[in-house]
């Protein structure tokens, strides 16, 4: 919860237009109620998709180990215990995520989703991927610009478009005690960082054809 207030003070101190969700909200942290509850009264939310830990409480998790998962019987104790302090509401709420979302904001298309999926709606992960991997991996996409979730270290890369992963706002480096942030911004030309993170940020600019990806780090 530190983190995410941190970063929706920092989005409302940039005056964004917009705040996008790739997914996990719920899963791992000690706050799962506040945390959802927080994220459905941002008032200018322009999109929210379920995450794979979203996905364990509505679809079902695995029930022994190993599974397919990789969970551990501690994690999904863990994830039962969240889903036990969950307000009727905040379940409507984690019920009702789309696995996906197509949003057009100045004149570009994105694309939102917590990852790729097959056709069977299954995530294909692939660890620290590049980009012949993402465009194989999105390749039925029909977007501009591809905001992703699920690699917690965040990845931004650049072909025919972009594909933008600000990385896990509440799972800090190891290293680093830090909460991932990054702002989306209409521009002339293309910039983008290295880093960024989960929830994003659209700011509406003159210029209608590009953006600018600027990432932050809140300690």
């Amino acid at each position: 919860m530190v983190a995410l207030n941190a970063v929706l003070r920092k989005f409302q101190d940039e005056r964004c237009d917009g705040v996008i969700c790739c997914g996990d909200i719920i899963g791992i942290g000690a706050y799962p109620e506040e945390t959802v509850s927080a994220i459905m009264q941002i008032p200018n939310l322009m999109a929210c998709v379920c995450g794979n830990h979203e996905r364990y409480f509505t679809d079902g998790m695995p029930s022994e180990v190993p599974n397919d998962e990789q969970m551990s019987a501690e994690e999904m104790a863990h994830h039962k215990w969240e889903h036990a302090l969950l307000s009727e509401r905040s379940r409507d709420f984690l019920s009702s995520l789309k696995l996906e979302k197509s949003l057009a904001v100045g004149g570009k298309r994105l694309y939102v989703a917590h990852y790729a999926m097959d056709e069977n709606k299954r995530y294909k992960w692939v660890h620290s991927p590049s980009l012949d991997d993402l465009d194989r991996l999105f390749g039925h996409v029909d977007a501009d610009i591809i905001l992703f979730g699920h690699n917690h270290g965040g990845i931004v890369q650049q072909g025919d478009r972009y594909y933008i992963n600000c990385g896990s706002l509440g799972c800090p480096a190891k290293e680093k005690n830090i909460a991932r942030a990054g702002i989306l911004t209409l521009t002339k030309r293309i910039f983008y960082g290295a880093d960024s993170q989960a929830i994003m940020i659209i700011n509406k600019k003159r210029a209608k054809n590009f953006y600018i990806l600027r990432p932050f780090f809140i300690y």
